[in-house]
């Protein structure tokens, strides 16, 4: 039998306050997209529901002269019409784009979305790829995340009981502005990943002076592409070094299989799909 409290706040204060009281029987809610599934499915139980869907102040897109602030409770969609994510971080644009349909990114929230930890989450490569930096809050004061120790297994997170993510910082910096995510599912569609990849590329005098990669549905973790992004550093951008490189991806990553695909065949993808994103950035320059 489910069994659920409800509280529904109308600012930061009062949420904080609720999970300060509730702490492990919390549950955060705000487009629901994640937690209506879990509760249908008995994933979740015996929780007090926190409604944080009205909190406007969270709601945000903003820039200053060296970063970007991204509120928790942004909808994808506002994420993929942003002006300043298309100038200065269009993998993320991209993975809104990429996610789920035109309802679901009405009321799914960038923050709900990596809060979930899913491994297939499909903002979470970019935003590793992108370096940022997730900043919590709890009544005692907020305390900044870097993204690439924000995820700490599947559906798990640094976060604490009674923390919650008020917004995500990303650095503006000529890499990020150059930057592309892809994603393959089953479908066109409304598909949880097969693999996601998400590539950050700068370019100088015909070299490689940046690269970062990440990527999804591959570990119990979204990752980084660490070993092929030491490869590719210093190197004139060629297809030949991109393709070498993104061979030795299968390095830095663990997929399994599952009714989607086969620890194979992610492996084999993941390094065409890194190799197409990084190809698709240099075309660019």
């Amino acid at each position: 039998m489910k069994s659920f409290n409800y509280i529904s706040v109308v600012t930061l204060n009062q949420a904080l306050e609720a999970l300060q009281q509730e702490k492990e029987n919390a549950c955060l809610v705000a487009g629901a997209t994640n937690v209506l599934p879990f509760i249908r499915y008995k994933k979740i139980n015996n929780k007090t529901l926190i409604n944080i869907r009205n909190l406007k102040e969270l709601r945000y897109i903003q820039e200053t002269d060296e970063k970007i602030f991204i509120g928790s409770l942004t909808t994808i969609t506002d994420l993929e019409k942003s002006d300043i994510l298309k100038k200065y971080a269009p993998a993320l644009v991209d993975a809104a784009r990429n996610f789920a349909d035109p309802t679901t990114r009405n009321s799914a929230t960038i923050g709900g979305n990596i809060a979930n930890a899913s491994p297939a989450a499909d903002t979470a490569p970019p935003l590793l790829a992108l370096d940022a930096v997730v900043v919590s809050v709890s009544k005692s004061g907020e305390r900044k995340i870097p993204i690439d120790e924000f995820f700490t297994g599947v559906n798990m997170t640094a976060l604490k009981p009674e923390e919650m993510i008020k917004e995500i910082e990303i650095p503006k910096n000529p890499a990020n502005s150059h930057s592309h995510f892809i994603k393959l599912g089953l479908r066109n569609a409304m598909a949880i990943s097969i693999v996601s990849a998400a590539a950050v590329l700068e370019i100088e005098s015909g070299k490689i002076k940046k690269v970062r990669i990440a990527l999804g549905s591959v570990a119990p973790t979204p990752v980084r592409g660490r070993t092929v992004e030491k490869l590719l550093m210093g190197q004139d951008f060629s297809d030949k070094v991109i393709e070498k490189a993104s061979s030795r991806i299968h390095e830095d990553i663990s997929p399994i299989s599952d009714i989607r695909a086969s620890r194979e065949y992610r492996q084999t993808v993941a390094s065409v799909v890194v190799k197409r994103a990084l190809q698709k950035i240099g075309g660019i320059y």
